[in-house]
This record gives structure tokens, sequence and C-alpha cells, in this order.
């Protein structure tokens, strides 16, 4: 027999989306076990192309009415789905960046100036869609890394002493999360490994508070193990490619998943049951808004004109030992020393 799902969650959606969930099997089963349960995360897996950010779009639509949506912006125009989700949406940007829509856009969004990267999760907006637009705001890879692991830092410690229990529960929807999570295969700079470890010390730590992770990566390898290890839920798209001894059920449907659709995909929930077993599950798709987005300004030039501004500062201590040796002349008496001098 399945289970039933309550008035609380089917009051938030229409009649025949509801009747549908309902008579699925995995959707009873997804619901319990994942929607119900706050705080469990998922892996989306698939080759460019397969239909991930779809599938994101269709499995954040029955967390957003329950959750605060913290959305990582890639700079691809992902995001437009967000604003097609009923909730109002603000955006942080860097501060003296500018971000701009043009188009008719369903939802009542603000942008919020970001002064430095550590207080991002303090203005996080409970309720609210959060998307965290810093990607598209760099000209140098590694600056962006250096900030991004500053966001992190000391976050779990914070997370902790219950300092963002006014968003919690929440859901952080990660995609091309190897910017985040990435490993050696991606990036082998101190920075991208130690933001890496850190964001997975939070993975571990975080569904106790209430946090879910929705990652979306290319490849079940673009990402650190710790962070795979604490993601039980799976959604599988054409493409993925797993190796038997780190995932023999997800190596399985690997097989099933070379030559799909875009709009297939099989899920393995936490109990380790999978869906799709007799021919894939088709996810609907959704038609993203016909909004240009604009992006403008980056955190490095403003930098490096700081940089350059210090030889223009009225403080010559920091440049004192370029400077020149003044040649030494004879001093010219002031006109009171003069004046004196008449006078005796």
């Amino acid at each position: 027999m399945g289970i039933k799902i309550p008035p609380w969650f089917t009051s938030q959606f229409d009649e025949d989306k509801m009747r549908k969930f309902c008579h699925e099997e995995w959707c009873l089963e997804f619901f319990k076990q994942v929607i119900q349960t706050k705080g469990t995360s998922i892996f989306f897996t698939g080759t460019p192309g397969s239909g991930k950010s779809q599938k994101d779009r269709y499995f954040l639509q029955y967390f957003a009415p329950f959750e605060t949506v913290i959305k990582w912006d890639t700079g691809k125009d992902d995001i437009q789905l967000c604003f097609t989700l009923g909730k109002p949406v603000q955006i942080l940007i860097p501060l003296g960046c500018k971000f701009e829509m043009r188009g008719e856009v369903p939802a009542e969004y603000v942008i919020t100036p970001v002064p430095i990267p550590e207080i991002t999760w303090r203005l996080i907006k409970p309720g609210w869609i959060n998307i965290i637009s810093m990607r598209n705001y760099y000209l140098d890879e590694k600056n962006l890394k250096s900030d991004v692991r500053a966001m992190f830092k000391n976050f779990l410690l914070r997370l902790r002493l219950d300092e963002f229990k006014n968003w919690l529960p929440a859901v952080f929807d990660a995609d091309e999360a190897h910017v985040i999570l990435g490993n050696l295969r991606i990036d082998a700079s101190a920075d991208g490994k130690q933001t890496g470890q850190d964001v997975a010390n939070i993975l571990k730590e975080c569904r106790s508070k209430g946090l879910r992770w929705l990652i979306i990566s290319q490849g079940y390898y673009d990402i650190q193990g710790t962070a795979r290890e604490n993601t039980p839920c799976y959604v599988v798209s054409r493409g993925t490619v797993v190796d038997r001894r780190d995932n023999p059920k997800l190596n399985y449907l690997s097989g099933f998943a070379r030559s799909c659709e875009s709009k297939h995909g099989w899920i393995v929930l936490p109990n380790g049951d999978h869906y799709g077993k007799t021919s894939p599950i088709p996810f609907p798709y959704f038609e993203p808004m016909k909004t240009r987005i604009i992006y403008r300004g980056f955190v490095d030039e403003e930098k490096d004109m700081a940089d350059d501004s210090e030889m223009l500062r009225g403080d010559p201590g920091v440049f004192a030992s370029q400077m020149f040796e003044p040649e030494h002349s004879p001093a010219i008496p002031s006109r009171y020393a003069v004046y004196d001098g008449v006078n005796q």
C-alpha cells in the first residue's frame, strides 16, 4: 500500500499535478524518503545536454513552498527557471557590479549588493529564491575560487551556532557543482581543494540542521568523494559513468543511460531502491523565460585598480625604499629672520 500524502503538501499544488504525483510509485516513496525528511540531498549526474537542469527544476518545485531556496548562478541562463517557481527572488551580486534583466519577468525580484563574500549567508531572505551570482563577475577563476572559499569559511561553525535558523530549512541548489565541490580532476589549486573539503564537511553535518543540497555535475567523479558519499539520493541522466566498485547501483543504471533521451532519467532513493526499472521516467520540459540577463563589471578589475592606485596615494612611506635621496642645498632664510636681523 502507498503512503498517504498529507494536506500540508498537496494543498500547495494544483489538483492535476497532485493527482499524477500521488499515483506514481516512485513519487510516493520520494515524498517519504526525501521531501518529508529535511536535509536529504540529491545528486544529479549526466553529460551536457542530458536535461539535468530541467530535472533539477522539476524537483525544486516540490521544495520551494516549504524551504528557503539558495541557488548558485552558473552564468549560463539556468537561473531563469527559478523565476517560474511562484516565489519572490533575490539576486546577490558583488558590490560594485551590475545585474540587469531585459524582458518580461514573471516574479518579483530585488538585487542585493554583497560587500564581502563572508556575509552572503546573513543576507539570505527566508522563504525566497536566493540566487548567489558570482561566477560571471570574475576574470580569473583563481580569484573566484578564493572568494568562494571565503564565502564558505566558518559557515559550518555558524550553522552549528544556529545563526541561520531564520532561513532554515533550506535547499542549496548547486549547478556546475565542481566550482564549489571540485577535486583534482577539475581544479588542483589550493583554494579549489580546500573549498571542496570545507563544503564536503558542511554536507556531512548540515542534514541535522535541515539544509539539503541539490548537486548537479556532468561527472560522478567531478566532485570530492566525501560529498558524493553524503548524497543518498541520485537522479541519473544520459551519459552517467560510474565504476562498479564505487556505486554498483549507478554502474548498473549507467548501461541504460548510454543512449536515452534528454527528458529521460532514473531515480535511486536513499533506501537503495531505483525507479524506471521497465522504462526510464519521462520528466516534463519547462519553458525558460524570454528574458535577457546582462552581467556588468568585474571584481578582479576593481582589485587591480585598487592595487594601481597605491602609487597615487599621499603616503609615500610604502615606497620609501624606492625614493631618491634629495640633494642638500643652503636653506633660504624666512622673511621673519631677515626682518629680525635688520632690527638688530
